[in-house]
């Protein structure tokens, strides 16, 4: 078989299942199984596939054809420029936390010898970028599940940072304990209300990890928990910055008041979405 053969009958199979990028996609799985750019594809269609390609191709095709996400079947996702691998048990990032990751960044910018917490790390992509954008930067990555931290250390070992940033499995910031202080705390905790779950995209509802997801009856019960708790491993000068969704920065900040924090900043994604929120320690 052939490359354009290949790439022709996989798209065909996509469509009929109802991909909306049915074609880009065979593009994407092909190229990624011969570590070829998508543009080679087409300067060379009749390059011959072996039989083992051949078999990888259609095992990749048939996962999607399953409904599973495109960026589990590729293992990867590109990530405010980095490349991070991802599997069935760890959040798909995206684009949004790309925002609150750099706009962490900007703010350990400020500090000399910056020290972070990034809680619910997922993939491990928030610590990961920030660790790159900041040299100075060490930090700590902390989620309550084992298959997540799996992926998470293989991206911090992919990138080279293992001296500067620790993995840690527990739930939210009490897995420190009160004596730490750090400059930032970062948090893309769920936030998507219970009662939503059902109308997600099956791509997402069926293959994404639940936990990841599910924030409770507002969707907030896990940051609601997080401003409860946070505050005393920031230092004086310390922010907690949040990802969170659409509609849900009122109530964020009326909870913020509620256990000592002043709001700093409310930071709009690309549809104008207030999407992060950055706080400090309330003082007089």
């Amino acid at each position: 078989m052939t490359v354009g053969t290949a790439l022709k009958r996989a798209a065909a199979l996509l469509a009929e299942a109802g991909a909306a990028d049915a074609r880009l996609e065979a593009e994407l799985l092909l190229a990624d199984l011969l570590s070829r750019r998508r543009l080679d594809l087409y300067c060379h269609p009749d390059d011959a596939l072996a039989p083992p390609m051949v078999a990888r191709f259609s095992e990749a095709v048939r996962r999607r054809l399953g409904g599973e996400p495109l960026h589990y079947v590729r293992g990867w996702v590109e990530f405010d420029d980095l490349t991070i691998d991802v599997a069935p048990g760890v959040l798909i990032p995206r684009p949004e936390t790309e925002l609150l990751a750099r706009h962490a960044a900007a703010h350990l910018l400020t500090v000399k010898a910056p020290r972070f917490i990034d809680v619910g790390t997922g993939s491990g992509c928030v610590a990961i970028a920030l660790a790159r954008a900041v040299e100075a930067a060490v930090g700590l990555a902390i989620d309550s599940s084992a298959q997540a931290l799996a992926v998470a250390r293989r991206n911090v070992v992919n990138h080279g940072l293992g001296a500067r940033v620790r993995l840690m499995r527990g739930d939210l910031c009490e897995a420190v304990g009160m004596k730490a202080s750090v400059d930032l705390i970062a948090a893309n905790l769920p936030y998507v209300p219970t009662a939503a779950i059902a109308g997600l995209e099956p791509h997402v509802r069926d293959w994404e990890p639940r936990a990841a997801l599910d924030g409770g009856l507002d969707g907030l019960t896990l940051i609601e928990r997080l401003l409860q708790t946070a505050g005393p491993v920031l230092s004086s000068r310390g922010r907690l910055m949040l990802e969170i969704g659409a509609g849900q920065s009122p109530r964020v900040a009326a909870m913020a008041r509620a256990y000592g924090w002043t709001m700093r900043a409310v930071v709009p994604d690309l549809a104008g979405i207030d999407r992060v929120v950055e706080l400090s320690r309330w003082t007089k």
